[in-house]
């Protein structure tokens, strides 16, 4: 986990680790991780191109086409952006509660 600054910024590079990828069902789990804060979050894919996805815009993460193995760059900031970086870090470890 990386710190930055005074601006509640939060990021971590994070591996999607369970057999399906991101695919529908736990993006919209994302999305609503990602609603129920006052943070902005968001996850770079970092490999073939560095695309950028809103983490509450299902559409968004879906045209990521994050498979098993895609690294992403996790990214929260904002006011409660401490407390959403943990839940998101969590439900990606926990590999989207699929295995």
């Amino acid at each position: 986990m990386t710190f930055m600054g005074e601006k509640n910024v939060f990021e971590q590079e994070i591996t999607v680790d369970n057999a399906m990828g991101l695919h529908a069902r736990p993006a919209a789990q994302l999305v609503r991780i990602a609603s129920g804060y006052d943070a902005s979050m968001s996850v770079e894919k970092l490999d073939d191109g560095g695309e950028v996805a809103d983490c509450r815009s299902v559409l968004s993460l879906l045209m990521l086409a994050a498979g098993r193995g895609t690294r992403l760059l996790l990214r929260v900031s904002g006011p409660q952006a401490e407390e959403a970086f943990r839940a998101a870090v969590d439900f990606f470890t926990s590999k989207f509660g699929e295995e």
